[in-house]
């Protein structure tokens, strides 16, 4: 296979399926937090692992949805 040739989709494919998984989160301090990671939980069933934001850029999620 190419990465340049165009690949079939498999039959087992499913593009409707979200996946699904939990997430555990850490602040950098606790009394007075910058920072807020999010990692899951089972990080081999994801190629990224953690991602770190400053609090000045996180958005609460009911803005989100």
């Amino acid at each position: 296979m190419s990465v340049i040739e165009p690949s079939e989709a498999s039959q087992s494919t499913h593009l409707e399926e979200l996946p699904q998984f939990d997430l555990e989160y850490l602040f950098d301090d606790d009394d007075d937090p910058t920072e807020v990671t999010i990692f899951a939980d089972d990080p081999e069933s994801l190629s990224t692992q953690w991602i770190t934001v400053d609090r000045s850029a996180a958005v609460p999620l009911e803005e989100v949805r």
